[in-house]
């Protein structure tokens, strides 16, 4: 049995010389091989070095609040000229954290691993930090840390849902919006059974058979997330039907309700004008009986106007048979209509 080239195969050589032949051939194989594999090995380590030579870079997520303490993976031995940049703007080096640099009293440097602490963090201090050193012999690659500063979700998000009249078919589509306060990179998963969809919004077709269909709305990023959910059902034909018939409608019930008030506002108008005109004949009426009993009052309830020659008549006939002549004025006196005969007969 000899292998080659990953295959099997049985030699029968006739001769000893064909045998040894075939063995010599095997053996080299396997030496190109090993040749093979360790240029291999030499070319990789060469490309690795040149990558590490470029300089190494590193991801780091913090929220917003936090504090960050950013470090290298390289010795400290034997170190000199440390340096930290933020977009290319110096923030630190070997005596200590530099004035007026972008992040002012809240940024830190060690001056024994050289690290750097950066407090209280906002949104605008992420970016790429840059860290550069040397030794006696050479300088040091550079150290590349990019900083990433996300707003946390801090409550669930606002999940919006409409849902279509039953098709021909008597499937529904649902249109589902899920929104979140924070605008840090968010991420919407949807699930719904055990289906998955990405995006804020989404557009499913549901059937009267799938019932109560809860669809499941998760915001998230590197930092954070919250959830929310929502219960739907498509309703076919005849149980739309059913429930308006026999069941209770919200805007049905409004309707009445506000018919209802109209008859009842428009009873009380009817009662109060029926009082008013009442009133009015009543005061009218009361007026044209007054009218009438003062035009038929009694004549002799009044003396009637008396002549005052009548009685400057009868005083001077009393004075000329007293013998006294007088052309004397006698103001009119009054007399009763009781008296009256009296005064005839006289």
């Amino acid at each position: 049995m000899c292998f080659f080239s990953g295959s099997a195969f049985m030699v029968k050589p006739d001769r000893p010389a064909d045998e040894v032949k075939m063995f010599g051939s095997h053996r080299g194989h396997q030496w190109f091989s090993l040749l093979f594999e360790v240029l291999l090995h030499v070319l990789l380590g060469l490309c690795l070095r040149d990558v590490e030579a470029s300089g190494e870079k590193q991801v780091i997520h913090r929220k917003v609040g936090d504090s960050v303490e950013l470090s290298f993976n390289l010795p400290t031995e034997g170190v000199s000229r440390p340096s930290w940049k933020y977009k290319n703007l110096a923030v630190a080096h070997e005596n200590g954290v530099i004035p007026n640099n972008p992040f002012q009293d809240r940024v830190e440097f060690n001056n024994v691993n050289f690290s750097l602490t950066v407090r209280e963090l906002t949104l605008q201090d992420s970016g790429d930090f840059s860290f550069t050193s040397a030794t006696e012999v050479q300088q040091r690659p550079t150290v590349i840390i990019t900083l990433q500063v996300h707003e946390p979700i801090s409550k669930q998000p606002d999940l919006f849902s409409n849902i279509s009249e039953p098709d021909l078919n008597g499937f529904c589509t649902v249109y589902l919006d899920c929104r979140a306060a924070s605008q840090s990179n968010i991420t919407y998963i949807w699930n719904v059974g055990n289906q998955n969809y990405t995006g804020p919004k989404l557009q499913h077709t549901i059937g009267p058979q799938d019932g109560d269909t809860t669809f499941f709305c998760t915001a998230s990023n590197v930092i954070s997330e919250m959830s929310a959910f929502k219960s739907v059902r498509c309703r076919n034909n005849t149980d739309i039907l059913s429930k308006e018939g026999c069941g209770f409608s919200p805007i049905i019930f409004w309707v009445r309700l506000f018919i209802g008030l109209l008859v009842v506002l428009l009873l009380v108008s009817l009662l109060r004008f029926r009082n008013s005109t009442e009133i009015f004949c009543a005061r009218l009426k009361h007026n044209a009986t007054a009218d009438q009993d003062q035009t038929q009052q009694d004549p002799c309830s009044s003396p009637p106007p008396v002549d005052a020659s009548v009685y400057k008549t009868l005083r001077g006939s009393t004075d000329a048979e007293q013998g006294e002549a007088s052309d004397e004025y006698v103001q009119p006196q009054q007399v009763p209509i009781k008296d009256w005969d009296n005064l005839i007969d006289n």
